[in-house]
């Protein structure tokens, strides 16, 4: 009888190892995972930013650019802020509602949204940034996020340009 009751704790334990080591397995592969598909997410998040600073900072194509020639955005003219420009891109998103659009012509597929220190002003009124509508530098929701930042010169001022890019 003795040996009996053994055989079936012994049974009970080598089950008991067996779905440890399975939850154990599955939590490090879950585990690894996960970290890299993070790291894949901001290496492209951070690829896909720079495109977008970067043309964001510059002319643009063409260089008189507007909602129906649009190619490449850009906001500047020698190295300054354009505000016909700024002021194009603002109608593009939230007059003509084609925010998708300006992701296009970005040649990115993640939310985003730019701002300086200083408010802007578009047809006089101040505006705190552009991009995402619904979206200020203080609500974005997401997980993964990245902040750009480039220096231009606007309304005669050196400003920081802040660019959020992000997946949702």
């Amino acid at each position: 009888m003795k040996f009996k009751h053994a055989q079936i704790w012994g049974l009970d334990i080598m089950v008991g190892l067996s779905l440890f080591l399975i939850g154990i397995m599955i939590f490090f592969t879950y585990t690894l995972n996960y970290s890299e598909e993070t790291s894949e997410t901001f290496d492209l998040l951070f690829y896909d930013g720079k495109i977008l600073a970067n043309n964001l900072m510059s002319e643009g194509y063409p260089q008189d650019w507007n909602s129906s020639t649009a190619i490449i955005l850009g906001l500047t003219t020698d190295n300054r802020i354009n505000e016909t420009k700024l002021t194009n891109l603002y109608d593009m998103i939230y007059t003509e509602n084609n925010y998708t659009k300006t992701k296009g012509l970005s040649n990115t597929i993640y939310d985003y949204y730019f701002f300086f220190d200083d408010n802007m002003t578009i047809y006089g009124n101040p505006v705190e940034g552009i991009g995402k509508p619904g979206v200020t530098k203080n609500n974005i929701n997401s997980k993964n996020l990245v902040k750009i930042t480039r220096f231009t010169i606007c309304q005669n001022k050196t400003l920081p340009l802040y660019l959020y890019i992000w997946e949702e």
